[in-house]
């Protein structure tokens, strides 16, 4: 099974990315994060999860371990598919989604193509889960972590860094990390620019 891909982007599409990995055109549904972290031409690495259905094969990006494991967990919703998942992910971040079900606000999570009743399936279904594994994820705490995201891509870009490669080592970082790693500005741009020098 296909764990990450890294490659050259090569186009951005209505719904998905197209990655150069050694010359394969690989198309890529990314989530919201993953999208807002590519920039053409340049190279990337993302977190993968490839599914076989009768539809054919799909393969599904990631920008952290975090956003891979809540999708895998949305696939154990009835009636959620891959492409369901993704659109929600695309539509909406990994905290608001997090938040959302907690409060059970069906409508946040009443995004284009899935409706109030799966919103209202997926809320009930995974809510427990959530509790248990993404204790202290939130859109509050996810807006924290941006806001160390531009610090760094500021920090990095004036030692010389493209903002594509600053946005590709920063989602490296957090890719790579311990699950339960606890960011600050300091130890963010420390393991970004340990990246970067390693190119």
């Amino acid at each position: 099974m296909i764990n990450f891909l890294r490659g050259t982007l090569a186009s951005i599409e209505k719904e998905s990315i197209v990655l150069d990995v050694s010359g394969f055109g690989v198309e890529i549904y990314p989530t919201r994060a993953l999208l807002a972290s590519a920039a053409l031409g340049e190279e990337m690495k993302c977190l993968a999860y490839m599914q076989i259905s009768d539809a054919g094969l799909s393969m599904f990006g990631f920008a952290s371990q975090e956003e891979k494991d809540f999708f895998l967990d949305l696939l154990q919703v009835k009636t959620v598919g891959g492409k369901l998942a993704i659109a929600l992910m695309r539509y909406l971040d990994l905290g608001s989604i997090i938040d959302a079900i907690r409060n059970g606000n069906v409508s946040m999570l009443s995004v284009p193509g899935l409706g109030a009743k799966r919103a209202e399936r997926i809320c009930f279904e995974l809510k427990a889960k959530i509790e248990k594994k993404f204790v202290g994820l939130s859109a509050v705490g996810i807006s924290a972590v941006a806001s160390f995201d531009s610090s760094v891509t500021d920090a990095l870009s004036g030692l010389g860094f493209s903002h594509g490669e600053c946005a590709r080592a920063i989602a490296m970082a957090k890719a790579q990390a311990e699950d339960d790693v606890k960011w600050t500005e300091e130890s963010l741009l420390k393991a970004s620019l340990g990246i970067l020098q390693r190119r």
